[in-house]
């Protein structure tokens, strides 16, 4: 009589998964502390862009002027903040900084054309809210589009952040008049670390291990 010979059933191992994770913005799915170190780096684009933009598009005085500087200083700026996000997708990262380059540019331009060149503390704080509406339309879009919970709480928080970001700039005498298309260092140091922590304890989703049934 022959002996039926079963195999042992086998046994459930665990396997390992992760947290949803967003990702079109591969930064928002790992390290919160990474993200916002990563975030503060990129805040050398603001002095690179206001220069290169100043240099080439000139003081902001004109509408024209300050839509080539805006375009210039924003391109740059949203580059540097799209690598920090991770964005290194072609197509995506040119969305984004398309989002950051227009929002900047025609910002610029339509405050000037409305008021002239900023000399005031109230034109630069006008200017910083401005802008940071524009910019965070185009980039919470993109965050939207890309999966990201809650997107619209950028928005909000770049007209802060960026009239934060002109009022340190215009506190510590920094002349105005020059026509810089976007704040210096000091203001974007401001207004940039609220920005990272909105990122790090808002919109962020730190990837955690998750055991399951196989």
């Amino acid at each position: 009589m022959a002996i039926d010979q079963f195999d042992p059933p086998m046994a459930t191992q665990p396997t390992l998964a992760t947290a949803a994770s967003t990702s079109g913005v591969p930064a928002l799915s790992g390290s919160g502390r990474s993200l916002l170190l990563r975030w503060i780096i990129a805040i050398v684009g603001f002095p690179i862009g206001g220069y290169i933009g100043h240099l080439i598009g000139g003081p902001a005085a004109t509408g024209p002027a300050a839509l080539i500087s805006g375009l210039i200083a924003g391109a740059i700026i949203g580059a540097g903040q799209g690598v920090a996000l991770g964005i290194l997708r072609p197509q995506a990262l040119a969305l984004w900084v398309g989002a950051t380059a227009l929002g900047l540019g025609i910002a610029l331009a339509a405050v000037t054309a409305v008021i002239g060149q900023i000399d005031t503390m109230t034109d630069a704080i006008l200017l910083g809210a401005i802008s940071g509406l524009a910019i965070g339309t185009g980039q919470a879009a993109f965050l939207s589009r890309e999966g990201v919970a809650n997107a619209w709480i950028w928005l909000v928080t770049l007209g802060i952040a960026w009239a934060i970001g002109w009022a340190v700039t215009a506190s510590i005498g920094v002349a105005l008049e020059a026509g810089w298309p976007v704040f210096g260092l000091s203001g974007a140091l401001v207004s940039q670390a609220i920005v990272g922590i909105v990122l790090w304890k808002v919109l962020a989703r730190e990837e955690a291990p998750l055991l399951a049934a196989a």
